[in-house]
């Protein structure tokens, strides 16, 4: 329906705007850069069936931007019609918006380009007919005429928003939009491995994919081998998709990429999902790289939420949080050792992540006690740890032991930290407090906030273990304390878990980083002596924790040396 245009009457403030400001205006919501461009013109390109698409890319994305594919096509009564405002073939009733499963349907993004650049297309339909073409200047058609193509569209866009000079004003230089660029394709090729992908940058390929299906070539093709070698695959009934092991890590999280039935989404919940499935085994500001993607059924989510189709909505996002987090956790599980390794330009070494040694490979098999022979510490049927028969103590802070076919240098305070966040953040899930009594009783002088805290949270200290009540305005004295803390560490830990409190984290937050906290002042510290029995019980019971490769910080607790590195290094067949 055209828009109608009318003039102020005597008196009268509001007037229906003309369709070519209006049209501006929505172009505004849908097209904000060149990568939005792209990213609407790809999407067109998937939900037409395309096997390849091709994405070229000069100035920026100012100059032109050109994207082929070999989809369906679109008839020659159907081209001119695609460009108008509200105009799709994806939908047609409000009840097909409730189950939508395209990536397009709003009707609006050919219209918000064709508005703010000048537009040639071409296409042709895989029924053998004529192709077609159109250009479009500012939303005007200005030609459409028969046209020699193969089967397909390809789409041109010269002189983005020549027509809106403010909106230049606000782009960022040409390095930075192709980086946006480079980076939105590379995230559409990961969520559509089986469509092959080429992206050229000013004449110069950024990356080509192999469109096999498989998404670790995909990932190798985007990022590179050695990354998409090391990423763990994630199987599961709702959830696929590989995530990174703990050691590879980025500074922020654009490298967390999540698909909702092929939908790229941006959601700050279902990346903390993933984030979640790494407490423990990341150090902190450092993110993962992931490629998800989830099924849902499409009643269950609602994606007319923005213009730009970023955003979605969940019926029940606790169930979608819970199956992704769970799904990253048991993907960890398989997550390899830390491993010494001779570095390929000559004998220093660098810390990379190995397979678990198996210990069913082939390997000299370990002396027994009664052989003479160290006690060998065997790690849990399910254990990340291969058997362990300690060696004895390094510079007072790292156990040495032997496994098969490998050195291995553990970490004394890091894995003792590792074995007591275990224990604590269990008592703590299962409501049991383990307390002994002091000998002397502690005073604690504290600052006004902290008192208040220890008044409001007495019974959260009680479930951890301290005991105590006010003595005197500013101080508390402490009678009782977890069991597992060394007595001269009271005070200190009491001090920062009252600060903590003050800062009125949430209850799940405050658990484990409690339990961290509590973990990491009653370890043993770094440069303590231990006997030979208290280092193969710490090696017995870190063995026998659920992420026995990583302190709760994320500090690696394990380090291998493999005899074959070993015998690099040495210079031995």
């Amino acid at each position: 329906m055209q828009r109608p245009e009318v003039g102020l009457e005597p008196g009268q403030t509001i007037a229906v705007l003309p369709a070519a400001v209006a049209d501006g205006i929505a172009a505004g919501e849908v097209v904000d850069r060149p990568a939005a461009v792209v990213k609407e013109l790809v999407e067109n390109a998937i939900d037409a069936g395309a096997s390849r698409i091709q994405v070229r890319v000069e100035g920026a994305g100012q100059e032109s931007i050109e994207v082929v594919d070999d989809g369906r096509g679109m008839a020659s009564v159907d081209l001119p019609v695609a460009f108008a405002r509200h105009a799709t073939s994806k939908l047609r009733s409000l009840e097909d918006l409730r189950t939508i499963q395209t990536l397009g349907f709003r009707g609006e993004a050919l219209a918000s380009i064709a508005a703010v650049a000048e537009v040639d297309a071409v296409s042709r339909t895989r029924d053998g007919g004529e192709g077609y073409g159109v250009r479009i200047q500012a939303g005007e058609l200005l030609t459409a005429r028969p046209a020699g193509s193969p089967m397909g569209t390809r789409i041109l866009v010269e002189r983005l928003f020549y027509n809106t000079p403010a909106r230049l004003k606000f782009l960022k230089r040409p390095a930075t939009e192709n980086a946006i660029i480079s980076r939105l394709v590379g995230e559409l090729a990961l969520g559509n491995p089986a469509i092959a992908f080429s992206l050229e940058i000013d004449g110069r390929r950024a990356f080509e994919t192999p469109g096999s299906g498989d998404l670790r070539s995909t990932f190798a093709a985007v990022y590179d081998t050695e990354t998409a070698t090391a990423m763990l695959s994630v199987e599961e009934a709702t959830v696929r998709g590989l995530i990174s092991p703990p050691v590879l890590h980025r500074g922020t999280r654009d490298h967390i990429v999540i698909f909702v039935n092929g939908r790229r989404i941006q959601h700050r919940n279902l990346a903390f999902a993933v984030e979640q499935a790494y407490r423990g085994l990341r150090e902190p500001d450092r993110f993962p790289l992931a490629v998800l993607s989830l099924a849902v059924d499409p009643a269950e989510v609602d994606v007319n939420v923005h213009p730009t189709k970023r955003e979605v909505r969940f019926r029940n996002e606790g169930a979608v949080f819970a199956a992704l987090e769970r799904a990253c956790y048991h993907a960890l599980r398989q997550s390899p050792l830390y491993q010494l390794q001779a570095t390929a330009s000559g004998p220093l070494l660098e810390l990379r992540e190995t397979a678990v040694v198996s210990t069913a490979q082939t390997a000299p098999t370990l002396p027994s006690p009664a052989s003479g022979g160290g006690e060998v510490v065997d790690g849990d049927a399910g254990s990340l740890l291969p058997p362990l028969e300690y060696v004895g103590q390094l510079l007072h802070g790292y156990l040495v032991a032997e496994a098969p076919s490998a050195v291995v240098l553990v970490d004394q305070h890091a894995a003792h930290e590792r074995v007591l966040f275990d224990r604590i953040l269990h008592r703590l899930e299962g409501g049991e407090p383990s307390s002994q009594l002091l000998l002397l009783p502690h005073d604690v002088d504290l600052m006004p906030a902290q008192v208040t805290a220890f008044q409001q949270h007495a019974a959260w200290l009680e479930a951890l273990g301290f005991t105590g009540e006010l003595f005197g305005p500013h101080t508390i004295r402490l009678r009782a304390a977890p069991s597992d803390m060394p007595e001269g560490r009271v005070g200190r830990v009491l001090d920062l878990l009252l600060t903590d409190l003050a800062g009125e984290r949430t209850p799940d937050r405050r658990l484990r980083e409690t339990a961290a906290l509590m973990a990491c002042h009653s370890a043993v510290r770094f440069g303590d002596p231990l006997t030979p029995e208290t280092a193969r019980e710490l090696l017995r019971s870190l063995a026998a924790t659920d992420e026995p490769i990583s302190c709760p910080h994320g500090r690696p607790t394990t380090l291998i040396l493999p005899d074959d590195q070993l015998r690099r290094l040495f210079k031995r067949p």
